[in-house]
């Protein structure tokens, strides 16, 4: 799989770019806020439909985008992009509403086909490395949960949809809680009841699907992160532990070799241990009028030599367990796809040391994917190993093709 061609529209600091991208990739050089970061997020929104930047992600149209046509702020990302199954294109068009208080409208097009953004996730796949992701170790277990859905999402349409199955009855259960709250309903009343255990089935179903999947994408994912920082480090230690919030996994259940199809004794176990979490935290959920249990507060842990690295590893300890595990999304990625996704790397040697560069050069210049790197110095990418990529130089939203060496 790789990216042949980028257009950008009113996307940040770039008011107007096309693109020709090598099955290579490429290198881009800059000083910071020159624009080098906004290609991978634009590419990386292309696999996703999201900002990996942001939340915000009004911000990204160019504040005087839509001034001379009298209309809202919008923005516009196209890719053309080969894969096994033939060269396809994905568009993604976003306006900002007149108030500016709203997240963006999202029109998406897949092959020049109006579809829903559950519909264009992972038809384009990549795996992007950024310095924020030092956050996913050390940061609020929210920010992992974000990645894992993401990184899961690319690579099975079935968790996308469990997920998103989730959400809705995440929501309406939530609500109920809430009326139940703010009216002081009994739940035990007879429709009151009938209403919550309704919502509770539902809840436990789509949940299950969702844990049993991140469970075992979290296996795939922790084997080969290990493998990689090995390489990295000659520490065989790192490992990832998926983390349930106030409800136990039995570790008597085996993971399937097929982690897309969670199986039949594993969803059971599931199942029953959130039953018996749902009715032990009913009291609370009561009281507070919000669902307690579920994966929407699980969250997952690095070790390496047993010890959490996300509260007491060094900077630069993290920062290589994170370039393995992204290393570990792309062999998750590939073995979905049977091809291997676009591998996106923005500044990634900042922080390290030499011998720990030339490791991490080493590692994703023997990689079979579609690779494109970012730097502020060239001379962190002047390497003979990344020498094949044409160089790219960003300056306040343009893009100079500097050549190859």
């Amino acid at each position: 799989m790789h990216l042949r061609e980028l257009e950008l529209a009113e996307f940040r600091s770039f008011r107007t770019l096309s693109l020709p991208v090598e099955p290579a990739g490429f290198r881009a050089i800059g000083a910071n806020a020159s624009g080098k970061s906004t290609l991978l997020e634009a590419i990386a929104m292309l696999a996703t439909t999201r900002s990996p930047r942001t939340s915000t992600e009004r911000e990204i149209a160019h504040w005087q985008s839509g001034q001379d046509l009298a209309v809202p702020p919008y923005a516009r990302i196209r890719g053309l992009f080969d894969r096994i199954d033939g060269t396809h294109a994905i568009e993604i068009g976003m306006s900002v509403d007149e108030g500016g208080q709203r997240p963006l409208r999202k029109q998406i097009r897949f092959d020049d086909r109006l579809v829903r953004a559950i519909d264009a996730v992972g038809q384009f796949k990549t795996v992007l490395f950024s310095p924020d992701d030092v956050d996913l170790i050390s940061g609020a277990p929210a920010s992992r949960r974000r990645y894992l859905d993401m990184a899961i999402s690319q690579a099975s349409r079935t968790y996308l949809r469990s997920l998103s199955r989730y959400g809705r009855v995440l929501e309406q259960r939530n609500s109920l809680l809430r009326t139940f709250l703010r009216e002081r309903r009994s739940p035990a009343s007879g429709r009151s009841s009938e209403e919550l255990l309704f919502w509770d089935s539902e809840l436990i179903v789509s949940a299950v699907e969702v844990i049993a999947e991140r469970r075992g994408a979290i296996g795939v994912l922790a084997h080969g992160a290990r493998l990689h920082y090995s390489r990295l480090t000659g520490d065989e230690s790192l490992d990832l532990t998926y983390l349930p919030y106030r409800f136990l996994l039995p570790d008597a259940v085996d993971i399937p070799t097929d982690w897309q199809r969670p199986s039949q004794p594993l969803r059971q176990a599931i199942s029953a241990s959130l039953t018996a979490a749902i009715a032990t935290w009913r009291a609370e959920e009561l009281r507070r009028g919000v669902t307690a249990v579920g994966p929407h507060r699980d969250d997952f842990k690095v070790e390496a030599r047993g010890v959490d690295i996300g509260r007491y590893g060094s900077r630069g300890q993290q920062r290589l367990a994170i370039i393995a595990i992204k290393l570990g999304e792309l062999d998750l990625l590939l073995g979905s796809a049977g091809e291997p996704p676009v591998l996106l790397l923005d500044d990634v040697l900042s922080e390290l040391d030499s011998a720990h560069r030339g490791a991490v050069v080493s590692m994703i210049a023997s990689r079979h994917a579609q690779i494109c790197v970012t730097a502020t110095d060239e001379n962190d990418l002047g390497s003979v190993e990344l020498g094949h990529l044409p160089l790219l130089r960003t300056h306040l939203g343009t893009v100079q093709t500097l050549g190859a060496h």
